[in-house]
């Protein structure tokens, strides 16, 4: 994979592939190109034709609809600016045809002539604003090429042109920075992002140009061990400029803004500004990658919000979109040419023509394959890294859920124990009280051993351990040894246990597990039903399965809580009637150990009606093995 300043310049390279392949939809509207040409023509002198174009909006989207008839008129407006030696309009003229000639057509040798005779025009001119322009397209073209030295080359050029203008052109800046940080010259990068900051401040510049400026130091102090002064210097800085950024501001640098706002910590903006580039209509592919970075964007911001699920989605709305915009990559730079033409004299190898388009074929072949085998690496990388953070989201909730289940359900209990020891070791009981605390402490213990092994078995299984032993089961002598283990907490309320179960019923399971499944279930149904109730478990083979139901007559649930019954929450647990309290894993353990067990479980509930739980296991091994 490229490096980080590749990974810059391509999105800015990227744009060479926009507007040609962009499947824009057809407008009920006339195109703005005809209007446009019928002004043109309308016009009745020379200067009048000229003035149409030097004052039409340049590069929008609708133009794009129609490159050619685009360039032809501008073509005929060139014409009439040479012949009248306007040599202003040629410049702008040239400029314009040459960015449709790479953007909408993709024809980059021809592009890099129309931009080289247009600098030659603009050099003599002293016209520095369109040479810092050309100098820059210039550099995107042989940045594409992957003659990056070359590319360095105009971009300081351009930077250059830039410092003699009055109004601040920043596109060359953010680049260079990237540069500097990708040679690791952090030196370097922290003075020429000082003297990006000292040029916005001196011109005329929006208050995005200044964001920019402003964030592009902030990252690189952010670097450099000491600077924190510094760097939160800027931070207000951006932070006062943010509410005076346009609404309409740049595109170009809308994802910029977005990116900035996330390194600052304000997120809320961040979002604002990346959601805005992300309803943008997909009109080129232009706009398709600056929505591809603003995703990103969105799903790191997301991710530091603690919102996994919008990160996620964010995530996979970027993943769509990369794929998207690197397949047409592909496709696209296995058929182009290398730039040569112009530059053909500054490249030190020099062939003959037939050597050159042996040269051509090659080139193109390999970095074909390159590229298809790249992207199926970069696919490979990518999918085993979404599938970590996947999991590691899944764990980190897992794991803020979990404490906050024991500090609120856990405290309480261990802390009534550890009052009745101080009540104990200091005497303060009468010798009634000390029966009755030591028959509390024992429920209380009881209560918390259970919990503990909730947790401990869950834990177990979230770390890919649970690994059941199958065995015939005699369901009857199972079921009574754990209604041994809960009958004082059941003859404490007076609740009736029946057991319908026959003496010759037999499932497949983990006896273990089964134990604390059924366990579980009994202690469910005990917490949940008022003194005098009764609790009934019944079994019933069905075909290779047996269905065994425990069903009381306790306060039920509601359809909301039914429904989250077995996801783990922080609002999972819940008082008994006789204010009991647990830890709310009972029943997410239940469902992961009947599962494991090959088996199913079913829930019918509704307050005041009581509750029936229906768990569904094989009845042989060799229907378990089928």
């Amino acid at each position: 994979m490229r490096s980080v300043f590749v990974a810059i310049a391509f999105t800015t390279c990227l744009s060479l592939l926009t507007q040609a392949q962009s499947n824009i939809p057809k407008k009920h509207t006339t195109p703005k190109i005809d209007s446009l040409s019928k002004q043109f023509d309308a016009a009745k002198s020379d200067t009048e034709k000229i003035n149409v174009l030097r004052n039409a909006p340049h590069r929008i989207d609708d133009y794009y609809e129609k490159p050619i008839p685009t360039i032809n008129l501008y073509n005929r407006a060139l014409n009439i600016a040479e012949r009248i030696e306007d040599r202003k309009s040629t410049i702008s003229f040239l400029i314009e045809i040459a960015h449709f000639q790479m953007y909408a057509l993709l024809d980059e040798p021809k592009a890099f002539k129309l931009y080289s005779q247009a600098l030659r025009s603009a050099q003599e001119e002293k016209d520095d604003e369109a040479c810092a322009i050309i100098c820059y397209e210039l550099a995107v073209i042989y940045e594409h090429q992957y003659f990056q030295e070359e590319a360095y080359t105009y971009l300081f050029k351009s930077v250059e042109y830039a410092k003699k203008l009055r109004v601040a052109f920043i596109k060359p800046h953010p680049w260079l920075k990237v540069m500097y940080l990708e040679k690791k010259q952090i030196k370097e990068a922290l003075k020429f992002c000082r003297e990006f900051v000292n040029y916005v401040d001196t011109r005329t510049a929006s208050a995005t140009f200044k964001i920019v400026a402003y964030g592009n130091l902030y990252d690189v102090l952010s670097k450099i061990p000491g600077k924190e002064q510094e760097k939160q210097l800027y931070k207000q800085k951006i932070i006062k400029l943010l509410p005076k950024i346009d609404q309409n501001t740049n595109f170009y640098f809308s994802d910029d803004i977005a990116r900035i706002c996330l390194a600052i910590e304000q997120y809320d903006l961040a979002i604002e500004v990346a959601n805005q580039v992300c309803k943008k209509p997909s009109v080129n592919k232009q706009v398709d990658i600056r929505k591809m970075l603003a995703y990103e964007i969105l799903s790191n911001t997301y991710e530091r919000l603690g919102q996994y699920q919008k990160s996620l989605e964010s995530q996979r709305q970027y993943t769509q979109l990369y794929a998207k915009i690197y397949k047409n990559m592909v496709n696209l730079e296995s058929g182009r040419k290398v730039i040569r033409t112009e530059g053909e004299r500054n490249l030190i190898l020099k062939q003959n023509e037939v050597e050159r388009e042996r040269f051509y074929r090659n080139l193109n072949f390999t970095v074909a394959a390159f590229l298809v085998l790249l992207s199926g690496l970069v696919l490979l990388f990518y999918k085993r890294e979404q599938k970590r953070k996947k999991e590691l989201t899944h764990l980190n909730t897992t794991k803020d859920k979990l404490f906050a289940i024991l500090s609120h359900d856990l405290r309480s209990p261990v802390g009534i124990l550890e009052n009745n020891v101080m009540l104990t070791n200091w005497g303060a009981l009468s010798q009634e009280e000390f029966s009755q605390m030591t028959n509390n402490l024992g429920q209380e213990i009881s209560q918390v051993r259970t919990m503990l092994d909730n947790l401990l078995q869950w834990s177990v299984s979230q770390m890919g351990g649970i690994k059941p032993i199958k065995e015939q089961i005699r369901l009857l002598d199972l079921l009574e040894s754990q209604i041994q283990v809960l009958s004082p907490a059941a003859t404490k309320k007076s609740i009736q246990v029946i057991n319908s179960v026959s003496d010759n019923t037999t499932l497949v399971a983990d006896k273990n597990h089964l134990a604390i499944i059924v366990r579980n279930l009994l202690q469910n149904a005990i917490k949940f039903t008022h003194s005098g109730g009764s609790i009934s478990i019944k079994a019933n083979p069905q075909q290779d399965k047996l269905m065994v139901e425990i069903r009381d007559t306790g306060i039920g649930m509601s359809k909301e809580r039914l429904a989250n019954l077995f996801r783990l929450s922080t609002t999972s647990s819940k008082l008994g009637t006789d204010l009991e309290q647990g830890t709310g894993l009972g029943l997410v353990l239940v469902k992961e150990l009947v599962e494991a067990n090959e088996g199913s479980i079913e829930v019918n509930s509704e307050p005041n009606q009581g509750t029936l739980f229906k768990l569904y296991f094989r009845t042989s091994p060799a229907a378990a093995l089928s």
